[in-house]
């Protein structure tokens, strides 16, 4: 295999990981706007409800933000528990089905994104 042939794969992969990485983004986004009142009522006990709509009045930013808070507590939800932002009864009463898809989503959102600086630290090394 040429330098020529190595650098052209890496190229299609990383157009193909930015691709992905956009598509999940919107699926997160989708998830964000239409899942919002399931997400809210999920969590009534708990106090990082009014953060995390105040984060959704934030525009887009603001909902990847909230997104990515909701990530963090189903993640860990012992630390969320330790400092008494949420509730172990909102995190046992939280969907299963969603609790799995918004994880699945937030794996291959982290796999595509240290893939896309895996690939930026190999070019800027000028290894590709």
């Amino acid at each position: 295999m040429s330098y020529e042939t190595a650098r052209d794969a890496f190229i299609i992969l990383n157009i193909i990981n930015v691709a992905a990485l956009i598509i999940i983004n919107c699926i997160v986004l989708y998830i964000a706007k239409t899942k919002i009142e399931l997400i809210m009522n999920s969590l009534q006990n708990s106090s990082i409800a009014g953060g995390l709509m105040m984060l959704w009045h934030g525009g887009v930013r603001g909902r990847i933000y909230m997104m990515g808070e909701i990530f963090s507590f189903l993640k860990r939800p012992e630390i969320y528990l330790y400092q008494g932002k949420l509730s172990a009864k909102d995190i046992k009463n939280f969907p299963p089905d969603f609790k799995r898809t918004l994880l699945t989503l937030y794996k291959y959102q982290r796999i595509s994104g240290l893939t896309f600086l895996l690939f930026g630290l190999l070019a800027a090394l000028e290894i590709i």
